[in-house]
């Protein structure tokens, strides 16, 4: 009989989300790899907590799931936050001595979002780890796009079926210019930049249909009146983002939370400037997405 994990999953009982324990970070094994593997495109949300590793251990835990992509800045602009560690992305509020910025994302609401989405091929999965947390605010929610796609009225089910979505390529989750690239000096969704994936792709891995939104700024149904295709993602993301379908998380120094990026979104909520927060975060590989209702689960 082969190696057997000792990876205990405890659900929050909530519509996503569980924590994982019985095992090492720093010390882990390929049975442990696999069982947190499938307790992640169960439960789409995972939380380590109680366990101190560093960013080496970070780094190692998440390739045990695929090829690391390099962090935003590092792609954008050849400038990574941390030159020996290019896939981290620093997260923070912190200023150097002369007030400039030391990370990114600052103290402000994050809106709901997957990362990275403007990328043809959009990352698999994220894992961030609390380094500072504030001492109120800065929460981060969750929220389940497989179960927002099943309760999607009729209507706006065959309103979106088959249709695909532009992804804006410029602005960030706290609305933001993206270090590397210039605002598109129009107000057309249309004509500004970005991938264009399905509204509904399936899961690779579950082979089961998810509602896939990316983010609201600047989206845009492709090949509908302008007007018809903001009132149809208004909707869709009113549905999408009720508390039915979501799941906050209040941070505790040294936890790390990882998402299924495909079937999750996320946002943050503001904090204070002056309360320091700093987050490490990864991100793995995905591809593109696609939409093979043949295939549905």
């Amino acid at each position: 009989m082969g190696a057997k994990s000792n990876v205990e999953v405890i659900p929050t009982n909530a519509t996503l989300g569980a924590d994982i324990i019985g095992f090492d970070i720093n010390n882990i094994t390929k049975e442990d790899f696999a069982a947190i593997r499938e307790a992640w495109m169960k439960f789409l949300v995972l939380r380590i907590r109680g366990q101190e590793f560093d960013d080496d251990a970070h780094l190692a835990f998440g390739r045990g799931f695929g090829d690391l992509e390099l962090s935003p800045r590092a792609l954008l602009t050849n400038d990574p936050w941390y030159p020996e560690y290019p896939e981290l992305s620093r997260i923070t509020n912190i200023v150097d001595g002369n007030g400039k910025a030391t990370g990114t994302l600052g103290s402000g609401e994050a809106y709901w979002h997957t990362d990275m989405n403007y990328l043809e091929e959009p990352p698999m999965g994220s894992m961030l780890h609390a380094l500072q947390v504030p001492s109120a605010g800065g929460e981060t929610g969750f929220c389940n796009m497989y179960k927002a796609l099943e309760a999607l009225p009729a209507d706006l089910r065959r309103a979106i079926d088959g249709k695909t979505l532009k992804h804006e390529k410029v602005h960030s989750s706290d609305g933001s210019v993206r270090a590397g690239l210039k605002d598109p000096g129009t107000d057309d969704v249309r004509k500004i930049p970005g991938p264009i994936h399905p509204m509904i792709m399936t899961h690779p891995e579950t082979g089961c249909e998810v509602l896939y939104l990316g983010r609201r700024t600047n989206g845009y149904i492709m090949g509908m009146p302008v007007d018809e295709s903001n009132d149809i993602l208004d909707q869709v993301w009113d549905h999408a983002t009720q508390d039915e379908f979501t799941w906050e998380q209040s941070w505790q120094l040294g936890d790390m939370i990882m998402w299924d990026n495909r079937s999750v979104m996320h946002r943050r909520n503001g904090f204070g400037v002056n309360d320091p927060r700093l987050m490490h975060r990864l991100v793995v590989e995905g591809t593109q997405p696609y939409y093979a209702p043949e295939l549905a689960a």
